[in-house]
């Protein structure tokens, strides 16, 4: 078990944001009622959720999203936590348009996954802590308290947020090359991160300890972009790396072997099946906190 300096915080006031795709109506009322349960009756906010799909179903124009993030990162919004209500496509778009200091001003925690991860990272590159892999309203929060994983997810984020504590270890992890490192632990999707590639908002991943994610990408697809991160030097570079869900993938008896060909690429060690993705229970981690992994 791990802590972060960057927790606990007191949670009195939650925002939601949308930054993707239009959230469903009912879903997001739903999970944020949970929401504010799990944190003791908080309030949590939606305003800035725009529900009626926009251009291509996002939750309306890259203006009007781009903005709902500013007004919710600013000094006249005092929520503590700002969580993403769900992922799709859409992030990147907008990320010229954030107001990245206003957000490492603040202090205020932000939480998120799959498509949210490209902001995750771009707030990590511009001085932003208290960043959470974690669940998000409508895709986590919103599902049924008796689906699998439920509670053990609500758990471990209500420990990671109110004691700063998590973990970088489970049982059940396949080691592909053995060894000990230590770094900053990097969470994000594959496809994301590639997606950063060239652009001013890939943060430096000299000595970190990647986890990587992705959904419904085919193995060829995962192999071309581990590929693009060892020839853009990346691996190369790595205090460690750690594979977590690849879920829906098709050819996905292919990935084991897709695994072990790129982990001969990477200085520090190398495992994979950590429970972090788009499957249940996906394990929350705060990006830059640091760990040892044991391979």
């Amino acid at each position: 078990m791990a802590s972060t300096p960057s927790f606990p915080i007191s949670i009195h006031r939650i925002g939601v944001f949308a930054l993707s795709n239009a959230p469903e109506a009912q879903a997001l009322t739903r999970g944020a009622t949970a929401l504010s349960r799990a944190f003791g009756g908080v309030t949590v906010d939606t305003d800035e959720c725009v529900c009626t799909p926009g251009p291509r179903r996002f939750a309306g124009s890259d203006q009007d999203r781009a903005g709902g993030f500013n007004r919710l990162v600013s000094e006249e919004y005092d929520g503590e936590l700002l969580v993403a209500a769900r992922g799709g496509y859409g992030v990147t778009r907008v990320l010229e348009e954030l107001d990245f200091e206003a957000l490492r001003r603040s202090g205020k925690a932000l939480c998120g996954y799959s498509d949210t991860s490209a902001l995750l990272l771009a707030a990590w590159r511009f001085g932003c802590t208290r960043l959470i892999h974690g669940p998000m309203v409508c895709s986590s929060w919103a599902r049924e308290p008796s689906s699998p994983g439920f509670s053990e997810e609500t758990s471990a984020f209500l420990e990671l947020v109110t004691t700063g504590r998590w973990s970088l270890e489970c049982g059940g992890m396949e080691i592909l090359k053995p060894g000990v490192g230590q770094g900053a632990v990097i969470p994000t999707n594959l496809t994301l991160l590639t997606a950063l590639l060239g652009t001013r908002f890939l943060p430096d991943l000299t000595g970190t300890i990647l986890v990587l994610e992705d959904v419904n990408e085919p193995a060829h697809a995962i192999d071309r972009r581990l590929a693009q991160l060892r020839s853009a030097g990346i691996l190369g570079r790595l205090a460690g790396l750690v594979f977590g869900h690849f879920t829906d993938a098709e050819d996905a008896q292919e990935l084991p072997e897709v695994f072990r060909d790129y982990a001969q690429y990477v200085p520090g060690p190398v495992v994979s099946g950590f429970p972090l993705g788009h499957d249940h229970p996906s394990r929350p981690l705060p990006l830059g906190a640091i760990a040892v992994l044991h391979g």
